[in-house]
């Protein structure tokens, strides 16, 4: 799964993604070092042919959905079963999106610790990168989720699942409103594990109030 990220360099997004200055999106933006389920986060998609960024809310809730049981909405769904679960099937269709991110968190089972180890995993020349979203609207606002999938060489060391990181290439099928769902789901598959790298940081990310740039500082080995 993917349940906390970062997004330290949020000028980057504009230029990354072709938005133009960031500025004229309308969107205020920080940098963020532990970016939680239920917060507002940048988000990308296609409207009417224009590509923009807006903030919505982390964890999928549509309409229906709203006022339901005491659960969470999911912060994640599986690339394997979108098409099979009705709450995520329509997204498919109508609500592909785009996550900005340069890393997230994982944490990791180490053998003689009783505390799991957060690890930060990003790519290993530091750029900003887009996971794979779905979005809806839950009648008050927009909600979205991250997509994930089996994780590679890397991240299997770490844990059973990651996020889909999409290429270049993948972000434009993905967020191509004109692309067949079976087509754009061709694109959510496990980034290379030679592109990217991981590294311990302190427990302190576990705490999602915690916000701050020493999260990011690997711990001495």
């Amino acid at each position: 799964m993917c349940g906390r990220y970062t997004l330290t360099s949020p000028d980057d997004i504009a230029a990354r993604f072709g938005l133009g200055a960031l500025s004229e999106t309308g969107t205020d933006i920080r940098p963020r070092f532990n970016v939680s389920p239920s917060q507002d986060v940048p988000v990308i998609r296609s409207r009417d042919g224009q590509t923009g960024l807006e903030l919505m809310r982390w964890g999928f809730q549509p309409a229906w959905m709203k006022g339901k049981g005491n659960r969470p909405p999911p912060i994640n769904a599986r690339s394997e079963s979108l098409l099979e679960r009705p709450m995520f099937k329509s997204a498919v269709g109508k609500g592909r999106c785009l996550i900005p991110a340069d890393g997230f968190y994982e944490w990791k089972v180490v053998p003689g610790q009783k505390a799991k180890q957060p690890m930060h995993l990003r790519l290993k020349d530091g750029a900003p990168f887009a996971f794979a979203g779905i979005w809806t609207w839950n009648g008050e606002e927009p909600t979205c989720a991250i997509v994930t999938t089996a994780p590679n060489e890397l991240v299997s060391t770490i844990h059973d699942r990651m996020p889909v990181i999409l290429t270049e290439h993948g972000e434009r099928l993905w967020i191509d409103q004109d692309a067949p769902p079976e087509e754009a789901l061709s694109v959510l598959t496990p980034y290379p594990a030679d592109l990217m790298e991981a590294f311990a940081v302190s427990t302190a990310v576990n705490s999602p109030g915690r916000d701050a740039p020493e999260l990011l500082e690997p711990l001495a080995t």
